[in-house]
């Protein structure tokens, strides 16, 4: 007889118990009537669960059905203590008094039950469509297969590693979806014109296609194309391992990317190890409610980055109307335009392009200064247009690289989406778009904004920040509405794992609280916090790491917001400093080892982090999808480089008042910050970066 299960880890006990009712029909049948009662009986035969463990079955069976359930804990028949077969007993040999499941089990209509949403993924031969190719066995090089793509029940030659629910429960019927294939370089090549499909979620919860990306000959009539969408592929002449990225999209926003990975050989056949693999990477919601999703806003464009594995970094655009294509930059490329882009920040804020260290001098303080503002805008749209022009330049495909400026030129809603491996945060908002003559020398500014800076006017409805520059073909000219940060709401949402839903609104009463984590002697924090409360916002405080943990774990508050210092360990773990004890740090694992869980609300968490020495984006990325993951903040806000109080205290005052005030989306906010700051002759409101969704904001 099997070990018992309490003496079992909680997947070991969950592996089992499926095992045992996938032996048993009739056990299986009382189950899903009346899970408790086999729990109960299983217990008083000696082979109780954990409750932990029931739950956690229970939860995905529910979700995923049984047959999916059964195939993500890999249950397998073989006894691992002797090699040999398990023993899989009978219920009666196991002590479980078994009833009779007819009453339980009848008026039951299977048809009642919602229908299976599994994401399957696979191949077919070119001159097969019908017949799936075996996930063990590898495809030909320079032969041509068409990808296929099905939402419905756990298909048994699916290539996807785990079964992957796609959630779309809680959407409106007839939403729909878009599904978008792309390539890597050298690679298996696509179809221009075959590569984006779309499905649409009948009133039965059933998902069909409504736009095929390809429709097989042979399979002209064939009830298949119903519900499974084809794309052509070709593989190359060379031998070896490819990838496609698979993505998901509803109304422009990126809800699932899933990586395909592929062995290619000159003569496939069976192997041990699959050949053909599908894995998601990025998930931005496990739920899709339609409230949700409303509550996200319409993106004009959705762009993922993400490392292509081969000392390249890709980029995925998709947009309106379809607009699709990719581009691939070197890792040393990729890099080298970054650090560009944040060298031209540091240079605007203390006078080099070099990291922050202490004695370093604010160089924005004071009155506002024409000249210094024209030289840095002008060179961070020298460097923001090359990095663009590096994007437009790498464009795959047959498009033309204008249509995304075209695309781009009103101001829209932007999502900014890495994989959950990813470790290089792109600086967007400093993307530059408007023409421009980088060979130069000699540009000005544009009249027509200096002429709203002059007049007092709200920059964000003048013609500049709304696509209609008057100088815009004038590429001797820099306007700042060719700054996306400027005319766009940018958001940077992290791919949540198996965290919570990232919540598109931020439950509140009337008077919203703000938690202030903050380091001890910064000059200018007493007047800043009592500009905060005079604003209406209550909320705790704390001074030292101990009294900060604390204060989270029992947090209300729709803004958690951290005014410290901050840095890198010597084992490059970020860290954020809000205590004078230069030891007693808050990094990453604290979140977790304190069980900082934030339900209702969960709030956005702000940093401003003032004198902070080598906290990179690429470092603190890991921080901050600690507190969305770890500990299910809404968001969070932090900086491409470290700022000055100044920047700080002015940039915080203005989105806090805009986020939690006028209750305006994230997005909306940080723009509006940003603009306020540029109103007042300062530049630097765009090293301010939201990991959030753009459409966050306030509800009640």
């Amino acid at each position: 007889m099997p070990k018992k299960l309490q003496d079992l880890d909680r997947k070991s006990q969950i592996s089992q118990a499926l095992l045992w009712l996938d032996e048993d029909e009739e056990l299986r049948q009382w189950f899903m009537a009346q899970p408790e009662a086999v729990f109960a009986a299983w217990a008083d035969a000696g082979h109780q669960m954990s409750p932990d463990a029931q739950r956690q079955m229970l939860d995905s069976i529910e979700k995923r059905g049984f047959e999916a359930t059964l195939k993500r804990y890999r249950v397998d028949r073989v006894d691992r203590s002797t090699g040999g077969p398990l023993d899989i007993p009978s219920p009666v040999s196991m002590g479980i008094a078994m009833v009779d499941t007819s009453e339980q089990v009848k008026g039951i209509d299977e048809t009642d039950s919602p229908p299976a949403r599994i994401v399957n993924t696979g191949f077919v031969d070119g001159a097969q469509p019908d017949q799936p190719a075996n996930a063990f066995v590898p495809l030909a090089t320079g032969a041509d297969y068409y990808f296929w793509f099905e939402v419905g029940e756990l298909d048994a030659n699916a290539i996807d590693v785990e079964p992957v629910e796609l959630p779309i429960d809680q959407l409106p019927p007839e939403a729909r979806l878009q599904v978008a294939l792309f390539t890597f370089d050298n690679g298996l090549a696509l179809t221009s014109g075959a590569d984006v499909g779309e499905i649409k979620i009948e009133g039965d919860g059933r998902v069909r296609v409504i736009k095929p990306a390809a429709e097989p000959e042979s399979l002209s009539r064939d009830e298949l194309l119903t519900r499974r969408l084809f794309f052509p592929v070709g593989t190359p002449p060379a031998a070896g391992v490819y990838n496609l990225r698979c993505n998901i999209y509803y109304q422009q926003t990126l809800v699932q990317s899933h990586l395909v990975t592929v062995q290619v050989v000159p003569s496939p056949a069976p192997q041990d190890d699959p050949a053909l693999k599908t894995q998601i990477d990025y998930t931005l919601s496990h739920t899709l409610d339609s409230k949700q999703l409303q509550g996200m806003g319409q993106n004009r464009l959705s762009l993922m980055l993400n490392d292509n594995g081969n000392g390249t970094h890709g980029f995925r655009f998709f947009g309106e109307k379809e607009f699709k294509n990719d581009a691939a930059l070197g890792e040393g490329t990729l890099s080298d335009l970054i650090e560009k882009a944040r060298g031209a920040m540091r240079k605007a804020a203390w006078g080099d392009e070099e990291g922050f260290a202490e004695g370093k001098a604010y160089r924005y303080g004071g009155r506002p200064n024409p000249k210094r503002l024209t030289a840095d805008l002008v060179r961070f749209a020298i460097r923001g247009y090359r990095f663009y022009d590096a994007l437009i330049s790498e464009l795959a495909g047959d498009a033309d690289p204008w249509d995304l400026a075209d695309l781009m030129l009103k101001p829209g809603q932007v999502q900014i989406a890495s994989k959950e491996s990813a470790r290089l945060v792109v600086p967007a908002a400093m993307f530059y778009d408007y023409p421009l003559d980088d060979g130069r020398r000699d540009h000005t500014l544009c009249p027509e904004f200096l002429e709203s800076l002059k007049s007092g006017a709200d920059l964000a409805n003048t013609d500049c920040f709304q696509g209609n520059c008057p100088s815009y073909d004038d590429d001797t000219i820099v306007c700042p509405g060719g700054f996306w940060g400027y005319r766009h709401s940018l958001g940077f949402p992290v791919s949540i794992g198996q965290a919570s839903d990232a919540p598109p609104e931020i439950p509140s009463a009337a008077k919203p609280q703000i938690d202030v984590g903050m380091y001890p002697g910064f000059q200018m924090l007493p007047q800043h916090l009592q500009r905060l409360r005079g604003m209406g916002y209550d909320g705790d405080s704390a001074q030292t790491r101990d009294d900060t943990l604390e204060m989270l774990k029992s947090s209300d508050a729709q803004v958690v917001y951290f005014y410290c210092h901050g840095g890198v360990t010597n084992e490059n773990v970020p860290f954020l400093q809000v205590d004078t004890n230069h030891e007693r740090r808050l990094t990453r694992s604290n979140l977790r080892s304190k069980r900082i869980r934030w339900q209702k609300p969960r709030p956005l968490v702000f940093i401003n982090g003032c004198h902070t020495t080598a906290l990179s984006p690429d470092v603190a990325i890991d921080l901050v999808s600690g507190f969305v993951s770890t500990s299910h903040a809404a968001g969070v806000v932090g900086t491409e480089i470290t700022i000055f109080e100044p920047i700080a205290v002015s940039f915080a005052e203005e989105c806090f008042d805009r986020f939690l005030g006028q209750r305006q989306t994230l997005g909306e906010a940080i723009r509006g910050a940003r603009l306020k700051m540029l109103q007042a002759g300062n530049p630097l409101g765009l090293v301010y970066i939201p990991y959030a969704m753009a459409g966050l904001k306030l509800a009640g």
